[in-house]
């Protein structure tokens, strides 16, 4: 089958990469084609370009604290006999990480292998299509991760909540005030939108802002993640308020060029929830890789099914660095107005 001759070739090529005898068999990823592994995963996608991603030695630990946390500047009258004293240059959060082993596991039919064994790029199609695929999953989870199951199910939770605690979560767990879940007591809602509890998306992403440390509130690197939804939600009141008014027009295609929300840089982030919006900094947001964590196994036909199955698994977790620098909408609570009523869902 020429299929399997290209899956042969893609074997072989993949033996030399990670020097190993077979891929068929699940094999460990040495730490130098590791590291080539985790730099690949920051090109799939520009948000994965801006946030750290670590190794880490340990399975459990603290946070590595990247970042300033406060005023280090100081002066001792040294002359009196004090000493200088040091203050730490990072802030060593109370959050702590436990690596869980994550599994990207995918298969390719024979049917598939048909189509595409053609191609001379016929590997590399394979190989990129399987990284970009798990590498958006990182993002995905890390947004909507609530905790790490032993046993998930995709069919129940469709953006992985059950796969890892993520970004979000972590705050919710560990620092519930940086969430803004509801403005009126007890409604469990967040309403944006005229008549609401905040009358545009600037103000919406104002308050999320005002929930980060005084300290971080001034510094020039903070961003404001918002969802596709909200920002055309927002944009579609714009046009219709003064779509029709040449010189209003123009301010709205160009405020979608600034991108900006709250005196914010807005970003629109892939997998990112559709109500969603979260003020940090990028260098705030880490994905932890346990080293010599990453196992794979390439290339095992399963004539049964008619399909090559591949197997990859690594030790992860997700890091909020310094949380009284980051803060988002419980995006689950938020309501927009339907249009041309006045019904909120």
């Amino acid at each position: 089958m020429k299929q399997k001759k290209k899956f042969t070739a893609l074997q072989t090529a993949l033996k030399e990469t990670y020097a190993v005898s077979s891929v068929n068999e699940t094999f460990s990823v040495n730490p130098t084609a590791a590291q080539f592994l985790i730099e690949d995963i920051k090109k799939t996608d520009d948000f994965l370009e801006r946030i750290n991603i670590i190794t880490v030695s340990q399975q459990f630990g603290d946070a590595i604290g990247l970042g300033i946390g406060g005023l280090i500047a100081s002066r001792t009258d040294t002359g009196s006999g004090k000493e200088r004293k040091t203050r730490s240059a990072h802030e060593m959060s109370a959050i702590k990480y436990e690596c869980a082993q994550t599994n990207f596991d995918t298969h390719i039919t024979y049917k598939q292998l048909d189509a595409f064994a053609h191609l001379k790029n016929f590997e590399e199609r394979v190989n990129d299509k399987i990284r970009i695929q798990s590498d958006l999953d990182k993002v995905r989870v890390g947004f909507y991760g609530v905790s790490a199951q032993s046993d998930t199910d995709v069919e129940a939770y469709p953006n992985g909540e059950d796969v890892n605690q993520g970004w979000i979560e972590l705050l919710r767990k560990y620092k519930s005030s940086q969430i803004l879940s509801e403005v009126v007591v007890d409604s469990g809602e967040i309403r944006i939108g005229e008549g609401g509890d905040f009358v545009n998306l600037d103000l919406a992403v104002l308050n999320v802002k005002n929930k980060l440390d005084d300290v971080f509130l001034s510094t020039n690197d903070l961003v404001a993640i918002v969802s596709s939804e909200l920002i055309a939600t927002d944009q579609a009141r714009l046009y219709a308020e003064n779509g029709n008014t040449p010189s209003e027009k123009s301010k709205i295609e160009m405020r979608q060029v600034i991108a900006t929300y709250g005196g914010l840089p807005t970003f629109a982030v892939s997998s990112f929830p559709p109500r969603g919006i979260m003020v940090t900094s990028f260098d705030n947001l880490s994905i932890y890789i346990l080293e010599n964590s990453i196992r794979k196994s390439v290339g095992e036909l399963n004539d049964k099914l008619d399909r090559v199955e591949n197997f990859e698994s690594v030790g992860m977790a997700y890091m909020v660095e310094q949380p009284t620098k980051a803060a988002a909408l419980e995006f689950k609570n938020v309501k927009l107005k339907q249009a041309g009523s006045d019904i909120w869902a």
